[in-house]
Order: C-alpha cells, then structure tokens, then sequence
C-alpha cells in the first residue's frame, strides 16, 4: 500500500505513518510503500486510539484489542507499536504491546523446554549405548577367554603305526606283481 493511501485511509499525517515506521525499516523516512502487515498494526492503532477515521464515520470503541500479525517478526511489531503508542497516545498498544512480549517470553520459554528435552533424550541415549557397549565388550571377552583356553589345549590326532603302514604298502606291491 503506497504512503499516500494509508495517510488518507487512516487520517494521519505522512510525518506520523513514517515515524511509527522508525526502527521497524531502514527506509522509514523515504520509502513510498508499506507492506499489508504494517498498515494492519498501525490500522488497529489508530481504531483503538478512538481517533476518527478519514470517512467521518464513527470508531470502534476504544477498548478494541489490537492482534499480532502472523507474518511480521516480533521484535518489528513490538516497535512499530511502541511506535504508534507514542504518536497516538493510548494505553491499548501498550497493553498489546506487553501481551506481543508475554507471547515472545512464551515461545523462548517453549524452546528452552525444547533445547533441555532434546538434551536430556541424548544422555539417555548416549547411556543406552554406553550400555550396549559394555554388554558387547563382555561378550567378546568371553570369546576371547574361550579362544585363549582352546590355544592351550592340544587336539590329539590318532597314531598311526608304522608297521600298519608298511604292511599296507607291501599288500599293494603284492597286488601289482600278481
């Protein structure tokens, strides 16, 4: 939405859209347009404010809550509501502003939670395999026991006596010269 457009659909001054702008884009003091989000925050500002609209029709009350934005960051729309709560003057975006920052503390605590699940899943882990570890280890050391004790142990193989032998050879000899 160009600058001009949300000047005339909010009745403000250019100076004060730019200025709620302030910390929220590098371009706050130049820029032509605003994205959908921006105007939507400041938009339910200037309704919760009770400020008339450029219409000339009436106002919402002013005890209108004001709703986050899905797609702008946090750290944005708490300034551009810090912002608008100094150029409007009412305590509704500060109220929304606490309610943005309760919900940010919501989603650190939650990924803190998430971080120490995540870590302690790991030690588990990590002691399943350790486990593992020690019960394999335990038994290739019985294997290597039983093999250590095979190697000392001597395998007899028959005699076989000489004169069986040679008596087998002479039948043979015999058997050729007929």
């Amino acid at each position: 939405m160009f600058i001009s457009e949300a000047v005339k659909s909010l009745n403000l001054t250019e100076d004060d859209v730019r200025m709620t702008l302030v910390g929220v884009r590098d371009d706050w003091d130049n820029c032509q347009e605003i994205s959908e989000e921006e105007f939507q925050l400041i938009s339910q500002s200037v309704v919760a404010s009770g400020l008339p609209p450029a219409t000339g029709e009436s106002t919402a009350p002013a005890n209108t809550e004001i709703q986050p934005v899905a797609d702008m960051p946090i750290e944005k729309q708490k300034t551009l509501l810090d912002n608008a709560s100094q150029i409007l003057g009412h305590q509704l975006v500060l109220s929304v502003q606490r309610r943005i920052e309760m919900v940010d503390a919501i989603d650190k605590l939650t990924n803190q939670v998430i971080l120490n699940n995540r870590e302690t899943n790991q030690q588990q882990l990590a002691a399943q395999i350790a486990q593992q570890d020690d019960a394999t280890k335990s038994e290739l050391m019985q294997a290597i026991s039983t093999l250590q004790g095979l190697i000392n142990t001597t395998v007899e193989v028959p005699k076989v006596d000489d004169s069986d032998f040679q008596n087998s050879i002479a039948s043979v000899q015999k058997k050729l010269t007929r």
